[in-house]
């Protein structure tokens, strides 16, 4: 049956080019291959509680750019960071009384496997805040060597004044940016942020020792030491939600380059926000839901997945129980066509390099992304073949590109095998009812059922499932 697909077996499309929103440049560009390795980077959680379905959104279209990156030859090197050192962390800790990796990793432990089961392909490296305390003290040290950063009673904060470039990304003027930014007596301008962070009495015995003393990390410095270490200056193309374009991609631009002295990376790729049924997603509404929760309401992490993809990553989604549904039906048809083709196609599979029938559905997803029009292209393919099925040859090459375009969206079946009399019985019925021949269509269903199979009628054929 159609079983989860592995990169390695769908070959590599030849002299493609992705492009992408920048959010920098405010224009769709073509991202660029150079050297032997396309770097990638996305922040990642921060482990102090549950992710929620807003927050895998994003790793959700990251997981989808990685894996078009990774079929159109640009040999990504993916780095997702976890936060495991902040005040919620910390706090989290201290109110459960146990150690902070203690606290974090049980976190990290329920991220990873929210990941597994909306089949998120694991970042090439993962690095953890805590791990990498001295690079983050020695590019604070840098920033202040340079002048672009000073010491206040044992924190540290980067100086906006001389950063020339600051709000570049986010384009906010200066009366937006003193709104916005936090407000701290022992900072020199309401808009410079902290690199590093004092010790305080709340914080016990949680602290790391550093040239400017006890205390830890800001939050905006880790990503940048993790960044500069595993993919240096100028990598491909740093990710995240639309909500981290200010304050926190900002920061990483000015305290990166101020330090370097080079451009931090050369595009910037940011995902548009959840609402659920119409509005903003919060705790107060009930409405902040996890995967589990979805799953509690009888939806499969996959149909997750897929409702979470259906939109374009820079729109607002509106996620409802009836997209869910809708998701339902879609893969129960993708299913249902991948199927066909196997069944039509025979034994040997190809492995194709080129997209032929399915083109259009590829292109759409190397031109920004775009999944809603991918999807639209796939199923007017699948109409098409409802009346016009291929010849085996042509079925298995259609087959090999429908792998790998699911493989493109991280959709894999783990549906019932389906006896090929039960198969029969139900295609003979679809014929029945087309000829509308309704005395022997209910012959058939009362067949199936007998059988213990639950035929479900759709406005395109049919849905099989077993009865539970």
């Amino acid at each position: 049956m159609c079983l989860p697909i592995q990169s390695r077996c769908l070959g590599i499309c030849p002299k493609v080019r992705i492009r992408v929103y920048d959010t920098l440049s405010r224009c769709v560009k073509t991202l660029e291959p150079y050297g032997e390795k396309f770097g990638f980077y996305c922040c990642g959680p921060t482990v102090y509680n549950f992710a929620h379905i807003g927050n895998f959104r994003t790793f959700l279209a990251a997981d989808l750019l990685y894996r078009v990156l990774k079929l159109a030859g640009y040999n990504p090197f993916y780095v997702r960071n976890i936060t495991d050192v902040d005040d919620k962390t910390i706090a989290g800790a201290q109110q459960k009384n146990v150690s902070l990796q203690e606290f974090t990793r049980h976190w990290e432990d329920i991220f990873h496997a929210d990941c597994d089961a909306l089949n998120l392909l694991p970042p090439d490296c993962e690095p953890h805040a805590v791990e990498h305390m001295d690079e983050q003290i020695a590019l604070v040290q840098m920033l202040i060597e340079k002048k672009f950063a000073y010491v206040r009673d044992g924190s540290v904060y980067f100086d906006v004044s001389a950063w020339k470039n600051y709000g570049r990304l986010s384009r906010l003027d200066e009366r937006e940016l003193r709104k916005s930014t936090e407000i701290a007596p022992e900072k020199e301008a309401v808009e410079d942020f902290a690199l590093w962070k004092a010790h305080k009495p709340a914080d016990g015995s949680i602290f790391w020792n550093s040239p400017f003393g006890k205390g830890r990390p800001g939050w905006h410095i880790e990503c940048s030491a993790m960044a500069l270490k595993y993919l240096g200056n100028n990598f491909g193309i740093h990710g995240g939600g639309i909500d981290l374009c200010f304050p926190h991609h900002e920061n990483e631009i000015a305290q990166s380059e101020a330090a370097t002295g080079q451009p931090f990376t050369r595009h910037w790729f940011h995902v548009a926000h959840l609402c659920v049924n119409g509005e903003k997603m919060s705790k107060s509404l009930g409405n902040l839901y996890t995967r589990a929760d979805i799953e509690q309401m009888g939806y499969s992490p996959m149909e997750l997945r897929y409702a979470l993809l259906a939109g374009h990553y820079r729109q607002p989604l509106n996620f409802t129980t009836e997209s869910l549904h809708a998701s339902r039906k879609a893969l129960a048809r993708l299913e249902r066509f991948g199927r066909e083709l196997r069944n039509l196609a025979g034994t040997k599979i190809p492995m194709v390099a080129e997209f032929r029938s399915l083109a259009p559905a590829w292109d759409a997803l190397c031109d920004d992304l775009n999944v809603p029009e991918a999807l639209g292209r796939i199923f007017t393919h699948m109409h098409r073949r409802e009346s016009d099925p291929p010849p085996p040859a042509r079925a298995a090459e259609e087959f090999a590109e429908w792998q790998r375009l699911m493989f493109a969206l991280g959709i894999h079946f783990e549906a019932e095998e389906i006896p090929a009399e039960i198969e029969h019985l139900a295609r003979e019925r679809l014929m029945a009812r087309k000829g509308k021949n309704f005395a022997r269509a209910d012959f058939l269903r009362r067949q199936l059922d007998d059988f213990g199979w639950i035929i479900e009628d759709t406005a395109e054929g049919y849905h099989l499932h077993k009865k539970s």
